[in-house]
């Protein structure tokens, strides 16, 4: 019985055994199968980096086919004469990219940027121009007028690409002539031209102008007739005589040129006075002057009648365009009138002077009430009058006695206050002397004003009738007191 249990125990030990072994072969067998699977799936995707590494390494074979671009964009350009100017051409990718510069299809460079400046004499073009280091742009320098003109820059590749800039060249004002008709010597009377022919970029305007009494003025509308560059004057008279200057600019800078203008006509006399005072046996030089172009011949004059230079009764001294006569009177025939004359080819003109025995008085001036004046005279002076009229109604004249100054002098400046018995108002004065061979001629007439004198307001005062006061007031206050010594 022991022996039967023994054997069913054993029995299924070993179905157990081989059960067990048959699972692990199953099991290894699909570990196998499995490992066979994992090899195909790696070398699958070993497959397909390898197809992808593929498909990049054709696109990047199709990104370095990608066009060349232009980055500048089209521009104006501008350039003074003689300076620098560079035309900017920068391409994307750049290396390796071939550029061409063409102006008016005529070629200046074809060729890539290099590390160093590439000089363009090998294209038969001026070794202004160059492709500066490192860049594909046209460097231009000491630029000129006919440099101005369209640039091209172009990209020689199957898809072309390029950009057009447009140079354009200032030049500052530059004054090639400045002219006046007939070399500047001009007719009184007659018409003249100024022409002032400019060069530069943009067109020069022009301004004239000319040297005159207040300085330098700017010609007007009504000076003349203006073109573009010239101005017509007509009927000159002798003040058109002068510097004229031409003005140009045009924004990039200015220039300027003169000439000069020279009026000729007859003379014009000028003495330095008209009456000079003298005596028997007392010098007097008389003075003239003569503004005039061309030169003048002087002549002088007594009474109407020719004074030759060889005279031994007068002295004449001429230098230039200045001539003195020199008279030392012996009696009262060689006082009178005196004419200085002066004649060009195209006339003549004079100016006379008297010489008396009588008082000159000159210079009569005004301040406030306060007149004063100068005498000349180699004469005793007798007498100073002044003579005044009101010009704010019909009154007649009102003489005034001056005190005569002291000492015997042939020069006299004189010094008066109107005094107060004038009203308030406006007079005309004027001056006369008397010494002893006659009486002066009036001065001009100067105008005095009189200001009203301000009347000033009386204020009361307790001193005024201080008599009567004090003694009022005493009488009241003794009354006070004496009644205060009746009370007690």
């Amino acid at each position: 019985m022991e022996l039967k249990r023994l054997s069913i125990c054993m029995a299924l030990f070993l179905l157990a055994y081989i059960a067990q072994c048959s699972e692990a072969r199953h099991s290894r067998d699909r570990r196998e199968v499995d490992d066979v699977h994992y090899e195909d799936v790696l070398a699958d995707e070993a497959t397909d980096d390898e197809a992808q590494n593929d498909a990049e390494g054709n696109d990047a074979d199709e990104e370095e086919e990608t066009d060349a671009i232009i980055l500048t964009q089209p521009t104006n350009y501008n350039a003074t004469l003689g300076k620098d100017i560079r035309l900017e051409c920068k391409v994307s990718p750049a290396d390796g990219v071939v550029v061409q510069w063409t102006r008016n299809d005529g070629k200046f460079f074809i060729g890539t940027q290099k590390p160093l400046d590439q000089n363009l004499t090998s294209y038969g073009i001026e070794n202004r121009f160059s492709i500066p280091a490192n860049s594909t742009d046209l460097l231009i320098k000491d630029v000129k007028l006919y440099d101005s003109g369209a640039y091209k820059c172009d990209i020689l590749q199957m898809n072309r690409a390029n950009i057009e800039h447009t140079l354009v060249i200032f030049e500052p004002p530059k004054i090639i002539r400045f002219t006046a008709s007939d070399d500047g010597q001009i007719v009184e009377g007659s018409d003249f031209l100024l022409t002032c022919e400019v060069s530069g970029s943009p067109p020069p305007q022009i301004v004239w102008s000319r040297d005159g009494e207040n300085g330098n003025k700017r010609l007007a509308e009504k000076d003349g007739e203006f073109t573009v560059n010239s101005v017509f004057i007509k009927n000159v008279r002798r003040e058109h005589s002068g510097k004229y200057y031409c003005y140009a600019f045009n924004g990039v800078g200015s220039n300027q040129a003169e000439v000069y203008i020279t009026v000729k006509g007859k003379p014009r006399v000028h003495v330095h006075k008209t009456v000079v005072n003298s005596a028997i046996n007392v010098e007097a030089v008389l003075q003239c002057a003569v503004h005039d172009e061309p030169t003048s011949h002087i002549r002088w004059y007594k009474d109407g009648q020719h004074i030759k230079e060889s005279s031994t009764e007068f002295s004449i001294s001429t230098r230039g365009q200045h001539s003195n006569l020199t008279v030392t009177p012996d009696d009262d025939q060689d006082f009178g009138t005196f004419t200085c004359e002066a004649e060009n080819e195209f006339g003549s003109h004079n100016r006379s002077i008297d010489l008396v025995q009588s008082p000159v008085v000159e210079h009569l001036q005004v301040d406030g009430p306060r007149l004063s004046w100068t005498i000349h005279s180699h004469q005793p002076v007798e007498q100073i009058e002044i003579q005044l009229k009101d010009m704010t109604g019909e009154g007649e004249w009102r003489t005034l006695s001056v005190p005569v100054p002291q000492g015997r002098n042939h020069e006299y400046d004189v010094v008066y206050t109107l005094d107060d018995q004038l009203q308030s108002g406006k007079y005309e004065a004027t001056v006369k002397v008397k010494n002893d061979k006659s009486w002066s001629a009036h001065t001009d007439s100067a105008f005095v004003e009189i200001e009203a004198q301000p009347q000033y307001i009386q204020h009361a005062s307790v001193y005024r009738d201080s008599a009567h006061s004090i003694t009022s007031s005493s009488l009241v206050l003794a009354a006070s007191i004496m009644y205060l010594l009746v009370r007690m």
